[in-house]
């Protein structure tokens, strides 16, 4: 069978796997063909984490299936990255400690934190690929920038550009009228 490995900003190969293949030999091909090592892979399926002692079967993957390749970062800089994230929630706490009391800012970044997780849970791969392409695009202007979603942040400014631009120009008509 065929199956489609897909990394997450669009590089994608075919490989011919048997159903019994392991996710470990799956994850050697992949390393071959899209230049991702081992170690660094994630493969998921229909959003489930692949573990590597099993086989393709075993998740009831059949022809055309689509995995996609998460790449992580090796095991060396996994704890400063768990570090970096840290001192936000901190910061937020002591930004709601000035504002609240101890037991209300305690409440509030209890419950940001759990939305925020909550969020990320229901957040698909395809929205991040979506994410990670605009900030490319966003990063390199010199390249052509494709089709992106629009954003709601991006989108009220031009609107009150536009009512400025209309704005003037009534006052412009008011005062010609005024001058005849």
């Amino acid at each position: 069978m065929f199956l489609t490995v897909k990394l997450l900003l669009g590089r994608r190969c075919s490989l011919k796997v048997s159903g019994q293949e392991s996710v470990a030999m799956l994850k050697k091909l992949v390393s071959e063909r899209l230049q991702v090592p081992e170690e660094q892979q994630h493969l998921l399926f229909r959003g489930q984490l692949l573990a590597d002692d099993k086989r393709l079967s075993d998740y009831c993957i059949g022809p055309n299936a689509s995995i996609n390749v998460i790449m992580r970062p090796l095991e060396k800089t996994a704890p400063e990255e768990a570090h970096q994230f840290q001192p936000l929630w901190q910061h937020l706490g002591q930004v709601l400690a000035r504002h609240f009391g101890p037991q209300d800012a305690k409440a509030v970044l209890q419950l940001l934190r759990q939305e925020h997780e909550e969020r990320l849970k229901r957040t698909s791969l395809e929205t991040l690929e979506q994410l990670a392409q605009h900030l490319l695009t966003r990063e390199l202007p010199a390249e052509p920038t494709g089709e992106r979603e629009p954003e709601a942040e991006a989108s009220e400014p031009p609107r009150q550009e536009e009512e400025k631009e209309e704005e003037e120009e009534e006052e412009e008509e008011e005062e010609e009228k005024a001058d005849q």
